[in-house]
């Protein structure tokens, strides 16, 4: 078996063990709220189904009924069953994406209140608004960062590394808060909020997702385009200094194909790895922006849930799907390093 495959293989299997430990702790301590939460679901079924039991039976008639239909109902929810039947059962239903149902029929949205569905109506939201910002955070943070590196101690390269500690420094919930202030109230060129989002269908459809999605987008770029040029700048300076980057420059191959040929391909195993890194942690951290925002992703649905209602099927659904996502990212970013870097290979090959 090539060692690459042995690699993969190794890493998924670990990835799979990871994401099944942290659902088994989401389990574990959803356990109590989960049972409590169904103990009240079924107090108002028995007084829904008490309500409709015909008059003309008696009192001992209709106690015997109610306690029949609320032992059915605490057999059906399993509340009954041992603990750790009970956690390993909504680890396994978890762990499988059955979700269970929101407590809440009406605010979220989606077409019905499965938690799958509803996580399905905001997650494209989130996954468009961080991956366009990470795509163009990259792509300008990479060019800033190998110009920067090209004129290194010039006032070119001292305003970017004053930039980008700067940037890096600010909260982003409290540049969000100038933007919405600067474009939205001042200049009135942007809505302040991006929810409700467009009815329209077509081109005007998008075009209202691209003017609310300006904003937030625009927030997140400009928090995290410094800091990356920064630090792609100062490893491309570590990477100018190597001599076979000398001997390539004596040959007088050309500047260009120096950085973008020898160079970015060196450098390019910590730029991905840190690019895939940033991106979930945007994901992780995606709730304080989509709030100043209004804008309707994972992050907004997460505190509606907690906030509103409490509703911890859908607490739960965003945690593991959130988790699935940084298991997938991490794995990603490990086969791409090996990918990029072929001592990673070889070394798997020596120990698996």
């Amino acid at each position: 078996m090539p060692a690459s495959l042995k690699y993969f293989i190794l890493r998924s299997i670990n990835a799979v063990i990871v994401l099944f430990i942290v659902v088994l702790i989401i389990a574990f301590l959803y356990s109590d709220m989960a049972d409590r939460m169904a103990e009240g679901r079924i107090a108002d079924e028995v007084r829904a189904y008490a309500g409709g039991l015909p008059t003309e039976l008696t009192q001992e008639q209709r106690s015997q009924l109610i306690r029949e239909e609320r032992a059915r109902l605490e057999e059906i929810h399993g509340l009954h069953d041992p603990f750790y039947e009970k956690v390993f059962r909504r680890t396994w239903d978890t762990f499988t994406f059955r979700l269970g149902e929101s407590n809440s029929r009406t605010y979220y949205g989606a077409s019905d209140a499965r938690v799958t569905t509803i996580i399905q109506h905001y997650l494209p939201r989130t996954i468009l608004l961080f991956t366009t910002a990470a795509v163009i955070s990259i792509l300008l943070g990479i060019g800033m960062g190998l110009k920067a590196a090209q004129v290194a101690g010039t006032k070119v390269d001292k305003a970017l590394s004053i930039f980008g500690i700067l940037t890096a420094s600010l909260p982003m919930w409290w540049v969000g808060m100038l933007v919405i202030l600067i474009f939205a109230f001042s200049l009135g060129w942007f809505p302040a909020a991006s929810y409700p989002f467009p009815t329209e269908t077509g081109y005007e459809y998008y075009k209202g997702v691209l003017i609310r999605m300006a904003m937030p987008l625009a927030t997140i770029v400009f928090v995290s385009v410094g800091g990356r040029a920064w630090a792609t700048r100062n490893m491309v300076t570590s990477i100018l200094q190597d001599d076979y980057i000398m001997a390539a420059r004596a040959k007088g191959i050309p500047e260009r194909k120096v950085i973008y040929g020898h160079t970015l391909k060196t450098a390019a195993p910590p730029i991905v790895t840190s690019a895939i890194l940033s991106f979930l942690l945007s994901i992780g951290g995606a709730m304080i922006t989509e709030v100043i925002f209004n804008w309707p992703g994972m992050g907004y649905l997460l505190r509606t849930a907690i906030f509103a209602e409490s509703d911890m099927p859908v607490i739960m659904g965003i945690v593991y799907i959130t988790t699935l996502l940084w298991v997938v990212g991490y794995l990603l970013a490990d086969m791409l390093y090996g990918f990029l870097d072929p001592r990673v290979e070889v070394g798997a090959e020596k120990k698996v």
